[in-house]
């Protein structure tokens, strides 16, 4: 059974509005926002140019947040002092990081994402050659204007109808951006963005059997998604939406997020047999160690360094999706001398990742048992969500 779960909830000081995936009673990926700092990425603004430096190759733009933001810049691209640009927020500020901006602005769906520049088609690397040349013959019939279009992974289960109708409206919204920017005042919102958890339930590949939510206001859209029955206050059998303190647990505690959020925050992670697994997470890379601990089991030490990795190697890519892990990740798995074993666990990683709808590549395994993933960025790691708070 896979659940949805929307709920608030404390952490520390703090409250957290938390967002979860369960897959047969293992919570397989959260993402978490501070409640009041949601996240701007995907907000267009009408912002206004501050300065420009050409030795880091961007500019940085006020969008109206009380904080500067980082453009770059395309080589040859031009950009003056106090003039008014229409930009989108890519990355929420981080520390000491501005946000950061494009002026490639887009409109995201579930099936396909419109863009401001024109270019063609592009896909998803994850669909078959057959379903991209069969959605290309698609996109005859429809009317892009002078707009570019990505096919995303999703769009591989879908019927054509659904395709051709999400681009229809993604094009028309990215047109009323840009005449409402033509009159717009500077910092200027043109655009929010869905909350977090509805884009978390739109990009899943495969849709959960159930949602619930303590939060009345988000039960009707999850409800929409899924559907299931809204519900109220005294219908909440097989509804989406659950009192805070009902009759039964609440969310946070019939579904353990308290106690899964204290072991994320953590880097040591425990497995079954004994054997362990720390998380080191720092500026340049993630480093993922894998520990033998107590497994001892097997008369052959080959053996041992076997299971121990496989085992590993599934709570890693869990580990990857909870933790929201990107960039370049490094595991440093037990050394084993027998090549089957090696390829046999490289081939596992790569099936465990294709069930992460964030890109995510495994590359190689090295000699020395390092074994390198790149994961796409796309919102930040939980480890600094939960910092904040």
């Amino acid at each position: 059974m896979r659940d949805f779960i929307l709920t608030k909830m404390p952490f520390g000081d703090r409250e957290l509005i938390a967002a979860a995936l369960s897959e047969d009673g293992i919570i397989t990926e959260l993402i978490a926002e501070e409640a009041g700092r949601p996240s701007r990425i995907g907000n267009v603004y009408a912002g206004i140019v501050d300065s420009v430096s050409g030795n880091i190759g961007g500019a940085f733009v006020d969008i109206g947040i009380g904080q500067l933001c980082f453009l770059p810049l395309m080589r040859h691209a031009h950009v003056r002092p106090s003039e008014k640009i229409l930009v989108q927020v890519t990355k929420d500020a981080s520390g000491r990081k501005e946000a950061v901006l494009t002026e490639n602005i887009h409109i995201d769906g579930r099936y396909a994402v419109v863009m401001r520049r024109k270019g063609p088609a592009a896909f998803s690397r994850k669909l078959s050659e057959n379903r991209k040349e069969e959605i290309r013959v698609w996109l005859r019939e429809t009317d892009t204007g002078n707009f570019g279009v990505l096919i995303r992974t999703n769009a591989g289960r879908a019927e054509k109808a659904d395709v051709l109708s999400e681009i229809g409206e993604e094009v028309q919204e990215l047109q009323e951006i840009l005449q409402r920017f033509e009159s717009a005042e500077k910092g200027a919102l043109l655009r929010e963005t869905a909350p977090f958890y509805l884009r978390f339930l739109r990009d899943l590949y495969r849709k959960p059997e159930r949602a619930f939510t303590d939060i009345p206001k988000a039960a009707a859209a999850l409800a929409a998604i899924t559907g299931q029955a809204a519900g109220t206050e005294e219908e909440t059998e097989g509804a989406v939406y659950r009192p805070p303190y009902g009759k039964a647990l609440s969310l946070p505690a019939l579904y353990d997020l308290p106690r899964e959020m204290e072991r994320l925050s953590g880097k040591k992670v425990n497995l079954k047999s004994g054997a362990f697994i720390v998380i080191e997470q720092t500026e340049a890379f993630v480093a993922i160690d894998v520990n033998t601990g107590h497994f001892t089991k097997g008369r052959k030490p080959e053996e041992t360094y076997r299971r121990v990795n496989l085992e590993a190697a599934e709570e890693i890519a869990r580990q990857i999706r909870l933790r929201n892990l990107s960039g370049m990740i490094l595991v440093d798995f037990i050394s084993m001398t027998d090549g089957d074993h090696n390829e046999e666990l490289l081939n596992v990683m790569k099936k465990l990742v294709k069930g992460d709808h964030v890109l995510t590549e495994v590359i190689d395994l090295t000699p020395l048992g390092i074994m390198e993933i790149v994961r796409q960025k796309m919102r930040k790691p939980l480890a600094e969500v939960l910092s904040l708070c």
